[in-house]
């Protein structure tokens, strides 16, 4: 049965997961979103120091000035992703297209702002314009990922027609800033179009249309617990016949990072945690990653009972980057990978903490969850849940990492006891010689 399912896998859902791997929008996707991981984990120990549960020192922050200048860091970091998202994107796709990656982020740049609607702001010299945040932040990120892939396509295959060829005695700095001249003419001059067209709709502008019409179902489908769950699943069904799950991962993320900032940009608004809009989602996402894909932690602590030889060996291999959600040791070790005894546990693992999960945010375990704290994927689990949110949130992830267990335990325990006696075979077979 295993053997069939592997063979109709690697047939059908391995080529797939190939082709999504070596698709260049996937690939930019996946690139531009690790870009951007410099300023989420950068700002990470700022956001630990000011929101330290301690009064002393929370005090000392307040009457130095030194939280509102945290405040106002966080504000352009955390808080207004999307320009460092766009940025990322274009740099990833337009290197992919062997393009002039400088042009493709200045291009792509501009037109983002464009686009983005302005207030006026009328004074005694005239008007001036400013941007409201929340269009850098949760409401850009879709927009910026989507002008990060469109600019840099629509740049490589206009400056083939219309960019100006310029002699070779030019100066290659001269010659990347002048070639695409006619290519910026026609991209601004379609984004001022657009703008123009949207501002005649009810919507008034293309970000307001876009996060209204596409970007509001979309987040409600794929930035949901159920959605979550679902692809979770999937992808350790295909990391348990060995297709790693990153190309199905890195199209979710997307939605993830845009979750991740609205509750940011919420918590700042003032929003209690209890009702951030993807409390939910983020809490059940950090249970899911316990120890590496499928939930891994119980089956490496289940290792620190094995009684066999190549299950202690393993374990001294396998635990402590289990402990820092690193996976692979245990995957291709033990190996769960085409192991028919792991088969079960890693299909159930997901759905089952993260059900529990979100009926532990429902009972209100993830309340004090707080989402300027953006910890390394790597951060151990009840560290990371303590940091985040205190005393409930290292309970709620203690419970996850229980189930873990208790879904793992009976698995190993039955891998164990087959190695314990291949092991006595073995040494009987050489006792005998």
């Amino acid at each position: 049965m295993f053997e069939r399912l592997s063979n109709f896998l690697d047939a059908h859902l391995g080529a797939f997961a190939e082709k999504l791997n070596k698709n260049d929008v996937i690939a930019a996707i996946s690139a531009g979103m690790m870009g951007t991981m410099p300023i989420t984990l950068g700002v990470a120990i700022l956001s630990i120091l000011l929101y330290l549960p301690i009064p002393a020192w929370q005090g000392f922050l307040t009457n130095t000035g030194l939280l509102d200048i945290g405040m106002m860091a966080l504000t352009v970091t955390n808080n207004m992703l999307a320009p460092y998202v766009l940025v990322s994107m274009a740099h990833a796709y337009a290197k992919i297209k062997k393009i002039s990656v400088m042009n493709s982020i200045v291009l792509a740049m501009g037109i983002f702002f464009i686009l983005m609607p302005l207030t006026v702001v009328k004074g005694d010299y005239g008007n001036s314009y400013t941007i409201s945040t929340a269009y850098l932040g949760s409401n850009g990120i879709f927009i910026a990922m989507i002008l990060g892939l469109l600019i840099p396509a629509l740049y490589s295959r206009l400056i083939k027609h219309v960019g100006i060829k310029l002699p070779a005695t030019v100066p290659p700095m001269v010659t990347d800033s002048l070639s695409p001249t006619f290519v910026a003419m026609i991209l601004f001059g379609c984004a001022f179009l657009v703008k123009f067209g949207f501002s005649l709709t009810p919507f008034g502008n293309f970000f307001d249309f876009f996060n209204t019409i596409v970007g509001a179902p979309v987040m409600k489908l794929g930035a949901s617990v159920p959605a979550l769950i679902i692809t979770y699943t999937f992808s350790n069904l295909l990391w348990f016949f060995g297709i790693h799950p990153s190309a199905i991962l890195s199209v979710y993320a997307p939605a993830m990072m845009t979750a991740a900032s609205a509750n940011v940009q919420a918590y700042m608004a003032g929003t209690p945690a209890s009702q951030l809009p993807y409390l939910g989602f983020s809490a059940v996402y950090s249970l899911l990653i316990i120890g590496g894909s499928g939930v891994m932690i119980g089956l490496s602590l289940s290792m620190l009972t094995a009684k066999s030889d190549r299950y202690k060996a393993l374990r001294n291999l396998a635990f402590i980057p289990s402990l820092f959600n690193i996976s692979e040791p245990i995957m291709f070790g033990l190996p769960v990978v085409l192991n028919p005894i792991f088969f079960i546990p890693m299909v159930i693992a997901v759905p089952v903490v993260g059900t529990v999960g979100y009926l532990m945010v429902k009972m209100g375990l993830a309340n004090g969850f707080n989402p300027l704290i953006q910890l390394p994927w790597i951060m151990p689990a009840p560290i990371a849940g303590l940091l985040n949110g205190g005393f409930g949130l290292l309970v709620f992830v203690i419970v996850g990492i229980v189930l873990s267990c208790v879904i793992y335990y009976p698995f190993f325990r039955m891998a164990d006891k087959k190695a314990c006696k291949e092991e006595a075979e073995i040494r009987a077979a050489e006792e005998n010689k």
